[in-house]
């Protein structure tokens, strides 16, 4: 009895388990799906900076080579080093965001990885609770036909018993028949 109790209430735990990873994996997934949008939109706007700076790089070699250095070159130059740095910037910026959105996909992938374990942990545990009911059901099957058995022997004793009741009653008036027959012969 307390197999079958355990069962259900196990496969109630294992279900809420199995809920409430289901919910964490939706959530997870959106949040993929939204990084991986974000990935992309970002190796784009990388690319466009990579291409700036290399531009911006071609701009200031040319800039250099010129053999005029004017103060307006000289201050094209410094913006455009800075340009580039901020760029340079912006571009780190990004890959460090795409190495913790690498982290956060590992993470995600772990976790897919703990809802395949408990999704099986839960079929087994469902299994062997059908089982244990089975088993359970089989043995008090057995214990009611064990119980109509030992009814049945008890109302044969008892037939028995009657009987015998009945052919010791008989016998007793033989003897007392016989006992009178042998005061009168005597």
């Amino acid at each position: 009895m307390s197999a079958t109790t355990m069962g259900p209430a196990m496969t109630k735990h294992w279900e809420a388990e199995l809920e409430a990873l289901k919910g964490n994996n939706a959530k997870l997934t959106a949040a993929l799906l939204e990084s991986t949008a974000n990935v992309k939109q970002w190796k784009q706007q990388l690319a466009a900076y990579q291409e700036e700076a290399e531009r911006l790089h071609k701009r200031v070699t040319e800039l250099e080579c010129q053999s005029n250095q004017t103060p307006v070159i000289k201050s094209q130059k410094t913006e455009l080093n800075q340009t580039i740095e901020e760029l340079e910037t912006a571009l780190r910026d990004k890959e460090e965001e795409m190495e913790k959105l690498k982290e956060e996909l590992e993470n995600m992938n772990d976790l897919m990885e703990q809802k395949d374990t408990l999704t099986q942990k839960l079929e087994e545990t469902e299994l062997r609770s059908r089982v244990l009911e089975e088993q359970l059901a089989g043995a008090e099957q057995r214990l009611e036909e064990n119980q109509e058995e030992q009814e049945n022997f008890r109302k044969s004793l008892r037939t028995l018993l009657e009987l015998l009741d009945g052919k010791i009653f008989e016998l007793t008036e033989l003897r007392d028949t016989l006992a009178r027959l042998i005061e009168e012969a005597s």
